[in-house]
């Protein structure tokens, strides 16, 4: 998974155009007709963001934008008597809320960020299919993942999704980059202190990085003090800060989303009586893991009034992912399996949702595409022997 730059690109500066010319039509064509999202509210480049999340950030804005003790304070009650302490403190990372500021987001303005959203996502989009070429996949496969329209729906949606992804992909970038210099170093440092700033899955890569530095150590029977003692800080700081949010997230998830009609707690108690206990709890618990994966790389059905042909295209890409994200645990080498299942578990785990795929569905993705290679080589080795 290094970050080399391809020997032969066949179909990379077409894939990177259509790729653009997909965004910037789509964001154009929302701008005219605005697209109705699952609760039916029109999403447009032009309009206020709709989504419950959005006033979570807006009222996260509000707090970093008044008494810091305040907030301070709210995380020395909670620890005082975390089991009891409810309601708070639930406060985003200030990245995202500090942009909507920047831009001066809200009514008459809300082009601004819509466009700067829109150049972040063309970079991300050119950066990983050039990855990818590196990688060896094809002009059919690159056309394949310009075409995913699970990111270019974040493009208009106003939320941390695709700014954390394309944070991680900066991280991925210099982390991984064959020539490990003092300013790579320190870049990816800051890369990765950014993540959990902006979304609190960012805390995987951190655990990910931290059993990558011991590791190393234990590799060559040496510890890097400075290193090691900068990943203990940032563990500690940033598990501190997101643990109450955490728990926030866990209580969501175990009774109030649901996975083809079914709460957690269905899957966990039982969800085929008419079948004998002792063969209905683990077929309930091993659907649960099934959904949740299924979920994760959208093959689900829409939560609302979503229309067929939107459906359809998102799970178009899951056909891909899925797959890709079981051949990698196969066939991957352990960096790749850890990197991937860090960042995947506390989301399978917590709510397991399309969007929290976005930092990572291009290596998904590569390893899709690996998979159905290895499917038809195998296929055509099979059907070409003689019988």
């Amino acid at each position: 998974m290094a970050v080399t730059a391809p020997a032969r690109a066949p179909g990379l500066v077409l894939a990177v155009l259509v790729a653009w010319v997909f965004r910037a039509g789509v964001f154009v064509v929302a701008a005219v007709r605005p697209i109705a999202n699952e609760r039916g509210d029109p999403v447009s480049p032009l309009l206020p963001q709709s989504y419950l999340d959005f006033e979570f950030y807006a009222e996260s804005l509000r707090l970093y934008a008044g008494s810091w003790a305040d907030i301070l304070g709210d995380f020395i009650r909670f620890y005082r008597d975390p089991a009891t302490f409810d309601g708070g403190p639930i406060i985003s990372g200030p990245v995202f809320p500090a942009l909507i500021g920047l831009f001066g987001y809200g009514p008459g303005s809300y082009l601004p960020l819509e466009l700067f959203f829109l150049a972040v996502s063309c970079g991300m989009v050119a950066f990983w299919l050039w990855w990818l070429a590196g990688q060896g996949l094809g002009r059919g496969w690159l056309l394949a993942f310009a075409l995913i329209p699970n990111p270019v729906w974040f493009t208009l949606v106003a939320s941390p999704d695709l700014l954390f992804a394309a944070i991680f992909a900066g991280f991925f970038y210099f982390y991984f980059v064959a020539t490990q210099g003092r300013w790579q170093t320190a870049t990816w440092i800051a890369l990765l202190v950014l993540l959990p700033l902006t979304r609190p899955n960012g805390y995987s890569s951190l655990v990910f990085v931290s059993l990558h530095v011991l590791w190393t150590a234990f590799q060559h029977r040496r510890i890097e003090v400075g290193r090691a003692a900068l990943a203990a800080f940032l563990l500690i700081v940033f598990a501190l800060f997101l643990y109450p949010y955490f728990l926030s997230e866990m209580r969501k998830a175990g009774s109030i989303l649901s996975y083809f009609g079914h709460t957690p707690a269905d899957y966990v108690a039982g969800i085929y009586p008419l079948l004998p206990r002792w063969l209905d709890l683990p077929m309930s618990w091993g659907s649960l893991v099934v959904a949740k994966l299924m979920y994760f790389t959208g093959l689900r059905p829409s939560y609302g009034v979503t229309a067929p042909a939107m459906v359809l295209a998102r799970a178009a890409a899951g056909l891909v992912l899925l797959p890709g994200l079981v051949f990698l645990l196969v066939r991957a080498p352990l960096r790749d399996k850890a990197l991937i299942v860090l960042f995947a578990l506390p989301i399978l785990i917590g709510p397991s949702q399309e969007r929290y795929y976005l930092p990572i569905y291009p290596i998904l993705f590569l390893y899709g595409a690996w998979f159905y290679r290895a499917a038809w080589t195998r296929l055509r080795t099979i059907t070409a022997a003689p019988a």
